[in-house]
């Protein structure tokens, strides 16, 4: 079950760090839900409540890791049915990294790869 649960470990891992964690989760969810009947809010408040507790040790990625393959195979005891779920989980997309450079006079510049909550420029 080793090489089941590392490759899926792995993708969340990646995903939390990577600011993918919403895409894998809602992937994982409609999988999970799918194959298991349970409902999809259900699984997302368990996965969240996951999610939580992984930040929650801190920022070392081998932690991370472990903490991931640890919950993924307490999951897939309870859930056999699941091993294709994780298996497949899907990779987070690859972020490149982005250099601009910018010339001349502007008033208002924003770069951003990701943005949540929107903009405001000026007084509200």
């Amino acid at each position: 079950m080793t090489s089941a649960l590392i490759p899926g470990a792995q993708s969340l891992v990646t995903a939390m760090l990577t600011d993918g964690w919403a895409q894998v989760r809602d992937a994982l969810v409609r999988r999970w839900s799918r194959q298991t009947g349970e409902a999809p809010a259900d699984v997302e408040r368990r996965l969240d409540t996951a999610h939580q507790q992984a930040e929650g040790l801190g920022e070392d990625e081998a932690v991370q890791r472990a903490y991931w393959a640890g919950y993924l195979a307490a999951v897939l005891a309870e859930r056999p049915a699941l091993l294709d779920v994780v298996r497949h989980l899907p990779a987070p997309p690859d972020r490149p990294d982005v250099h601009n450079t910018n010339s001349g006079t502007v008033t208002t510049l924003v770069q951003a790869r990701d943005i949540q909550g929107g903009i405001t420029f000026g007084p509200r």
